[in-house]
This record gives C-alpha cells, sequence and structure tokens, in this order.
C-alpha cells in the first residue's frame, strides 16, 4: 500500500496550494487529492474537512502507483506540538516542506480566510487580534467557530518554535524552508530547489501560470475524484464552497506596527535558526 514520505506542513497562506499544483505536475510525484486531510496533529481541535479515519487516510493515496514522492499539504501541523513526533513515527524517512512569508500578512490573510469560512465572525482584523487573550479563554467564540487555536493568529505567526520542532523530529536535512518573498521573486527557482530537496528530476516541465498550471493538472484531478469515496467528495466540495464570502478591513499602520514589535523577537530567533536575516518582515510598510 502506497505510504506518504512528503508532507508541506505550513504555514497557512503562504502559497502552499501555489506549490502544491506546481509539484502535482511532476510525473514522479503523488499528491492527494484533499490536499488538506489533517490527519495527524493529535493535539489539535479536529476540523470538518480532516479525515481521522486511517483507511480512509490512506485511501487517498491508493493511485499513487510508483510515484516516489507521495504527499499531502495539511498546513495546520504546523501549529501542532504532536505533529512532528507523529509524522515521524507514521514515515521516519519523509522529507518536510515548510512556507512562510512576513507574520503580520500572513496573519491578515488567515483572518480574511477564516472570515469567509466562518471561523471567524468580525471583518475587523485589529478587533479580531485584540480578542485573543479572550478566545483562548474559551470566551467570545463565533458561533460558526471550526477550529478556536486558528483565532489566535499570533501564535500562528510565531514560526521559530514550529521550525525547531520539525528540525528536531526530522533532521535539518530533511526539512526545507521556502520563504514566500523568494517565490514571489523566482517562481522556477523555488520550484527547482523544492525538486531537488525531494530528490527528483528538477528539470522536468511545468507550467508555472497558476492558473495554467490548474488547467494542466484537471485530467489527474477527475480522475483521482472518481476514485475517490464519496466522503472525500463531499469534503472537497464544502472547502471549496466554504471559501467564498466578503472582504475584510485592511491593516492599519498603527496596529501593523504594533504586531510587528510583538512578534521580533520570534524573527529574530527565526533569523538565527534559518541563518538568513528576515527581520525586515517587522519593518513597517504596507502590505
Amino acid at each position: 500500500m502506497p505510504k506518504p514520505n512528503f508532507f508541506i506542513v505550513g504555514a497557512p497562506r503562504c502559497a502552499t496550494t501555489t506549490m502544491y499544483t506546481y509539484l502535482k505536475q511532476h510525473p514522479d510525484i503523488f499528491l492527494s487529492l484533499l490536499k488538506e486531510p489533517i490527519h495527524f496533529g493529535s493535539d489539535l481541535t479536529r476540523q470538518p474537512l480532516s479525515v481521522g479515519d486511517a483507511a480512509e487516510y490512506m485511501s487517498l493515496f491508493d493511485a499513487a502507483g510508483g510515484a516516489r514522492v507521495i504527499g499531502e499539504g495539511s498546513v495546520f501541523y504546523i501549529l501542532s506540538k504532536r505533529a512532528p513526533d507523529e509524522l515521524k513515527a507514521f514515515s521516519p524517512s519523509s522529507r518536510v516542506l515548510v512556507m512562510l512569508r512576513s507574520p503580520v500578512d500572513m496573519m491578515r490573510s488567515l483572518h480574511a480566510l477564516y472570515v469567509r469560512t466562518g471561523n471567524e465572525d468580525t471583518d475587523d482584523f485589529a478587533a479580531a487580534v485584540d480578542a485573543e487573550p479572550a478566545r483562548a479563554r474559551g470566551e467570545r467564540l463565533p458561533a460558526r467557530c471550526y477550529f478556536p487555536e486558528g483565532l489566535q493568529y499570533r501564535a500562528a505567526a510565531r514560526y521559530a518554535e514550529p521550525v525547531e520542532r520539525f528540525v528536531r523530529a526530522f533532521g535539518r536535512e530533511r526539512v526545507h524552508v521556502l520563504i514566500f518573498d523568494d517565490l514571489v521573486r523566482d517562481a522556477a527557482r523555488e520550484h527547482r530547489r523544492v525538486l531537488e530537496f525531494l530528490g527528483v528530476d528538477p528539470s522536468a516541465e511545468v507550467e508555472l501560470d497558476v492558473d495554467k498550471a490548474t488547467d494542466r493538472i484537471r485530467g489527474v484531478v477527475l480522475r483521482q475524484m472518481r476514485a475517490a469515496s464519496p466522503s472525500i467528495r463531499r469534503k472537497l466540495k464544502t472547502g471549496r464552497d466554504a471559501h467564498r464570502g466578503p472582504g475584510t478591513r485592511a491593516v492599519t499602520p498603527d496596529l501593523r506596527a504594533r504586531l510587528q514589535a510583538e512578534l521580533l523577537p520570534d524573527v529574530e530567533r527565526l533569523s538565527a535558526l534559518l541563518d538568513r536575516d528576515l527581520t525586515h518582515w517587522c519593518r513597517s510598510a504596507s502590505p
């Protein structure tokens, strides 16, 4: 039975779906139909689209055939303290991709997503951030809240400790960290680096225009859908429908500066871990 050996573990709202679409085109890579089954991370609230049943989870990879790389992309594994060790126990030789962006921009994008999906009930980002302490106590949670951990926006934006956990579990050579800014600047170069990290042919032809890439993998997706269980197909449809909704308010310069100051120590810690100065993320600028 094919078993996953590659995981995109986060962070949310950091172009993981874009990378997933790129990688799904490669002939030696098989990625699950449901990008985020969130099967691991037993300390997290089980989300509606999670695949908890072990047999159903493994069925996501039935059609992998002889693919050298078999994977999924549950970005909320990065919020879990248990997921790194659980993934290591499940598939010890796996490779892990972590994608990160400016913490405040990630928070803002995650908030907008949650407003659309119903996990968040205020379109005022400042109010949502200020509500974090009360929500951590189980208070002021939205009526439709399905993932309260996600409403701790600052916690989601503190990347250093989660990256350290995955490095401890898998070793530095099996964890690749990709910075959002680099992907925007040179998608071809960053995609190639990921392929090299995965040990597959980096010269394979690939479409890097996201819309064209989505069209290119449509046949693969349709074949996977036909083979998927009714439960998986329902989850896929629910996930698509949930991403439609209203917009949210912008981040004010004062709030951006305040959050950047709060998050600077974590960014400095991450910079030391990656041996790369990322403190420009905490200098005020328009998103």
